[in-house]
């Protein structure tokens, strides 16, 4: 089903979760509380938002994309639970409110967590307007993103390997990347792209995975807890080695590395299918072409 007009990218998404969240409390009402926690809290919904915009820019917004933008928003929810657990980040502050084990305690904010990523799957596996093998594969991208090939490989690496220029890299393509990309993979196999064109949506989401990160590190360093909503200086205060880029590099070298990846990703979006004011403006909003360190 084609959506052309109205409601607004951000209202179908919003809609589309609170209606998925009407189920999480069939048996545990406080789990249920604690998976809304995560999955309903105010936030950009960049990831969700970026399919959305670039399923209009490729013919159209259907039911089986908005279910793909909430599964890939219940996942990326579930990874900032983990995130910011005592054995990981240990941060208290997440998009404005407490964390969610600061809120509703450890062992529920793990039991949430897991909860969030199997409703996910569970959308996909019933997506609306798909077909049985459409479906099948959606599940199979974005289950393939979260294992041990993808993001918690990344968070592996990124709190117990040896830092390098490339292992960074590594890292971030795994942790962060990896949601970009089976999004955009997602993309390409419900608008039936072709080989090449989906390997541009591969190689994109893969770069815009490397920024956004970038960014975060500098963020950690740079920003403002308030503003920013969440508890920064985790990485540079952490005790051990630095992690991330900062581990790399200091923050003049790693504000020109940002910059220059920044400048190629605007330079990928030029060449590629996604090209449209309403996502650039989208990039721009929260990835600035330029920071002062």
């Amino acid at each position: 089903m084609r959506r052309d007009v109205n409601p607004t990218h951000m209202d179908l998404l919003q809609s589309r979760l609170e209606e998925i969240a009407g189920g999480f409390s069939a048996v545990s009402q406080p789990l249920g509380d604690a998976m809304r926690h995560a999955a309903l809290s105010s936030g950009k919904r960049f990831r969700g938002m970026l399919l959305l915009m670039a399923a209009e820019t490729t013919g159209g917004v259907c039911d089986t994309m908005v279910d793909a933008a909430a599964a890939v928003e219940m996942v990326h929810a579930a990874s900032l639970i983990f995130d910011d657990l005592p054995c990981m980040d240990d941060a208290s502050l997440r998009r404005g409110q407490p964390a969610t084990h600061v809120a509703h305690g450890e062992s529920r904010a793990v039991l949430a967590g897991i909860a969030l990523i199997t409703e996910a799957m569970a959308v996909l596996a019933s997506a609306r307007g798909a077909s049985p093998q459409v479906r099948s594969m959606l599940v199979r991208t974005l289950s393939r993103a979260l294992g041990p090939v993808g993001l918690c490989a990344g968070q592996d690496l990124d709190l117990h390997a040896d830092k390098s220029a490339s292992a960074v890299e590594q890292e971030q393509d795994l942790k962060t990347g990896v949601l970009f990309v089976a999004g955009l993979e997602m993309l390409a196999l419900v608008k039936e792209f072709d080989d090449g064109e989906r390997d541009q949506m591969i190689a994109f989401g893969r770069q815009l995975g490397r920024v956004f990160q970038s960014y975060d590190d500098l963020l950690d360093v740079i920003g403002d807890e308030k503003a920013l909503g969440k508890t920064t200086g985790r990485d540079s205060a952490a005790p051990g080695p630095k992690r991330g880029l900062l581990a790399v590099g200091d923050m003049q070298n790693v504000s020109r590395h940002y910059e220059a990846s920044r400048a190629q990703l605007n330079a990928m979006l030029r060449e590629n299918r996604l090209q449209a004011p309403e996502i650039a403006a989208l990039l721009d909003r929260v990835l600035p072409k330029a920071v002062s360190a």
